[in-house]
Protein backbone atom coordinates (compact mmCIF):
# COMPACT_ATOMS: atom_id res chain seq x y z
CA UNK A 1 0.00 0.00 0.00
CA UNK A 2 2.80 2.36 0.93
CA UNK A 3 4.58 1.50 -2.32
CA UNK A 4 1.43 2.35 -4.31
CA UNK A 5 1.11 5.79 -2.68
CA UNK A 6 4.78 6.46 -3.36
CA UNK A 7 4.37 5.48 -7.04
CA UNK A 8 1.30 7.68 -7.45
CA UNK A 9 3.09 10.62 -5.82
CA UNK A 10 6.14 10.25 -8.08
CA UNK A 11 3.95 9.89 -11.18
CA UNK A 12 1.98 12.99 -10.18
CA UNK A 13 5.18 15.01 -9.71
CA UNK A 14 6.49 13.86 -13.09
CA UNK A 15 3.20 14.76 -14.79
CA UNK A 16 3.19 18.18 -13.12
CA UNK A 17 6.76 18.83 -14.27
CA UNK A 18 5.90 17.77 -17.82
CA UNK A 19 2.87 20.05 -17.73
CA UNK A 20 5.06 22.97 -16.69
CA UNK A 21 7.68 22.21 -19.33
CA UNK A 22 5.26 21.75 -22.23
CA UNK A 23 2.62 24.22 -21.10
CA UNK A 24 4.77 27.14 -19.99
CA UNK A 25 8.51 26.85 -20.50
CA UNK A 26 8.57 25.78 -24.16
CA UNK A 27 5.98 28.38 -25.26
CA UNK A 28 7.92 31.03 -23.31
CA UNK A 29 11.16 30.03 -25.06
CA UNK A 30 9.35 30.13 -28.43
CA UNK A 31 8.09 33.65 -27.66
CA UNK A 32 11.61 34.73 -26.72
CA UNK A 33 12.91 33.31 -30.01
CA UNK A 34 10.28 35.26 -31.94
CA UNK A 35 11.19 38.52 -30.20
CA UNK A 36 14.88 37.92 -30.85
CA UNK A 37 14.15 37.12 -34.52
CA UNK A 38 11.95 40.19 -34.93
CA UNK A 39 14.69 42.44 -33.54
CA UNK A 40 17.14 40.99 -36.07
CA UNK A 41 14.86 41.64 -39.07
CA UNK A 42 16.12 45.15 -39.89
CA UNK A 43 19.71 43.92 -40.13
CA UNK A 44 18.96 40.92 -42.37
CA UNK A 45 20.33 41.48 -45.87
CA UNK A 46 20.19 38.09 -47.63
CA UNK A 47 17.73 35.20 -47.96
CA UNK A 48 20.26 32.96 -46.25
CA UNK A 49 20.39 35.25 -43.21
CA UNK A 50 16.60 35.42 -43.15
CA UNK A 51 16.32 31.62 -43.22
CA UNK A 52 19.00 31.21 -40.58
CA UNK A 53 17.13 33.51 -38.19
CA UNK A 54 13.58 32.30 -38.81
CA UNK A 55 14.31 28.61 -39.33
CA UNK A 56 15.53 28.57 -35.72
CA UNK A 57 12.18 29.99 -34.64
CA UNK A 58 10.05 27.60 -36.68
CA UNK A 59 12.33 24.64 -35.94
CA UNK A 60 11.99 25.05 -32.18
CA UNK A 61 9.40 22.61 -30.86
CA UNK A 62 6.66 23.98 -28.67
CA UNK A 63 3.11 22.65 -28.39
CA UNK A 64 1.93 26.27 -28.39
CA UNK A 65 3.34 29.14 -30.39
CA UNK A 66 3.72 28.11 -34.04
CA UNK A 67 0.38 29.66 -34.94
CA UNK A 68 1.23 32.93 -33.22
CA UNK A 69 4.79 33.09 -34.57
CA UNK A 70 3.57 32.62 -38.15
CA UNK A 71 0.80 35.21 -37.72
CA UNK A 72 3.08 37.84 -36.16
CA UNK A 73 5.76 37.27 -38.79
CA UNK A 74 3.10 37.50 -41.49
CA UNK A 75 1.94 40.87 -40.19
CA UNK A 76 5.53 42.11 -40.24
CA UNK A 77 6.17 40.78 -43.74
CA UNK A 78 3.04 42.29 -45.33
CA UNK A 79 4.63 45.73 -45.11
CA UNK A 80 7.87 44.45 -46.64
CA UNK A 81 6.02 42.77 -49.51
CA UNK A 82 3.90 45.88 -50.13
CA UNK A 83 6.81 48.34 -49.99
CA UNK A 84 7.41 49.67 -53.52
CA UNK A 85 11.15 49.99 -52.89
CA UNK A 86 11.49 46.23 -52.30
CA UNK A 87 12.07 44.36 -55.55
CA UNK A 88 9.55 41.77 -56.68
CA UNK A 89 12.02 38.92 -56.19
CA UNK A 90 12.49 39.83 -52.51
CA UNK A 91 8.75 40.20 -51.96
CA UNK A 92 8.10 36.86 -53.65
CA UNK A 93 10.75 35.17 -51.53
CA UNK A 94 9.14 36.46 -48.32
CA UNK A 95 5.65 35.32 -49.38
CA UNK A 96 6.89 31.90 -50.45
CA UNK A 97 8.90 31.45 -47.25
CA UNK A 98 5.90 32.20 -45.06
CA UNK A 99 3.24 30.36 -47.07
CA UNK A 100 3.98 26.78 -45.88
CA UNK A 101 4.14 27.95 -42.27
CA UNK A 102 0.62 29.37 -42.31
CA UNK A 103 -2.45 27.36 -41.38
CA UNK A 104 -4.87 26.98 -44.27
CA UNK A 105 -7.81 26.43 -41.90
CA UNK A 106 -7.48 29.71 -40.02
CA UNK A 107 -9.01 32.96 -41.23
CA UNK A 108 -6.25 35.27 -39.96
CA UNK A 109 -3.55 33.23 -41.65
CA UNK A 110 -5.52 33.07 -44.89
CA UNK A 111 -6.06 36.84 -44.82
CA UNK A 112 -2.34 37.47 -44.39
CA UNK A 113 -1.55 35.24 -47.37
CA UNK A 114 -4.31 36.84 -49.46
CA UNK A 115 -2.97 40.32 -48.69
CA UNK A 116 0.63 39.32 -49.40
CA UNK A 117 -0.29 37.91 -52.80
CA UNK A 118 -2.50 40.94 -53.51
CA UNK A 119 0.49 43.24 -52.98
CA UNK A 120 2.73 40.88 -54.91
CA UNK A 121 0.24 40.90 -57.81
CA UNK A 122 0.08 44.71 -57.68
CA UNK A 123 3.87 44.75 -57.91
CA UNK A 124 4.35 41.99 -60.51
CA UNK A 125 1.14 41.98 -62.54
CA UNK A 126 1.41 38.18 -62.73
CA UNK A 127 -1.90 36.37 -63.05
CA UNK A 128 -0.74 33.57 -60.75
CA UNK A 129 -0.34 36.07 -57.90
CA UNK A 130 -3.87 37.34 -58.50
CA UNK A 131 -5.21 33.77 -58.49
CA UNK A 132 -3.43 32.96 -55.23
CA UNK A 133 -4.76 36.09 -53.58
CA UNK A 134 -8.27 35.29 -54.78
CA UNK A 135 -7.93 31.67 -53.63
CA UNK A 136 -6.86 32.68 -50.12
CA UNK A 137 -9.60 35.29 -49.84
CA UNK A 138 -12.16 32.71 -51.01
CA UNK A 139 -10.90 30.19 -48.44
CA UNK A 140 -11.10 32.85 -45.72
CA UNK A 141 -14.65 33.61 -46.86
CA UNK A 142 -15.62 30.02 -46.03
CA UNK A 143 -14.47 30.46 -42.42
CA UNK A 144 -15.61 34.07 -42.05
CA UNK A 145 -18.40 34.85 -44.52
CA UNK A 146 -19.29 38.15 -42.82
CA UNK A 147 -15.81 39.39 -41.94
CA UNK A 148 -15.19 42.88 -43.32
CA UNK A 149 -11.47 42.30 -44.08
CA UNK A 150 -12.37 39.30 -46.24
CA UNK A 151 -15.26 40.95 -48.09
CA UNK A 152 -13.51 44.27 -48.62
CA UNK A 153 -10.30 42.46 -49.58
CA UNK A 154 -12.17 40.68 -52.38
CA UNK A 155 -13.84 43.97 -53.29
CA UNK A 156 -10.46 45.69 -53.71
CA UNK A 157 -9.02 42.70 -55.55
CA UNK A 158 -11.83 42.58 -58.13
CA UNK A 159 -11.93 46.34 -58.50
CA UNK A 160 -8.20 46.48 -59.21
CA UNK A 161 -8.54 43.55 -61.63
CA UNK A 162 -11.49 45.15 -63.40
CA UNK A 163 -13.64 42.02 -63.05
CA UNK A 164 -17.05 43.69 -63.11
CA UNK A 165 -19.11 40.54 -62.63
CA UNK A 166 -17.28 39.39 -59.50
CA UNK A 167 -17.05 42.96 -58.24
CA UNK A 168 -20.83 43.27 -58.54
CA UNK A 169 -21.36 39.98 -56.67
CA UNK A 170 -19.08 40.88 -53.77
CA UNK A 171 -20.48 44.42 -53.65
CA UNK A 172 -24.00 43.04 -53.29
CA UNK A 173 -22.82 40.78 -50.47
CA UNK A 174 -21.22 43.74 -48.70
CA UNK A 175 -24.35 45.84 -49.09
CA UNK A 176 -26.44 43.01 -47.68
CA UNK A 177 -24.52 43.38 -44.39
CA UNK A 178 -23.71 47.11 -44.57
CA UNK A 179 -26.38 48.80 -46.72
CA UNK A 180 -25.14 52.28 -45.78
CA UNK A 181 -21.71 51.83 -47.43
CA UNK A 182 -21.68 54.68 -49.96
CA UNK A 183 -18.33 53.73 -51.50
CA UNK A 184 -19.63 50.31 -52.51
CA UNK A 185 -22.89 51.81 -53.78
CA UNK A 186 -20.91 54.21 -55.98
CA UNK A 187 -18.90 51.34 -57.43
CA UNK A 188 -22.03 49.33 -58.23
CA UNK A 189 -23.65 52.36 -59.87
CA UNK A 190 -20.53 53.01 -61.96
CA UNK A 191 -20.34 49.47 -63.35
CA UNK A 192 -21.13 49.33 -67.06
CA UNK A 193 -22.92 46.32 -68.46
Amino acid sequence: MKYMKYTIAVASIILALLGIIFGAILPFKKAQLYIKSAYQMPSIKTPEEFEEVFDKLFGFYSPIGDYEAARFLGHNLINAVAAPENPEIASRYLAEYLEPKMRKDETRHLLILAQMYFFLWAKSGKENDFLKSEEYYRQALIYGPKLPPVLYGLFDLYRKKGDQEKLKQISETILKYWPEDERVKEVINSLSY
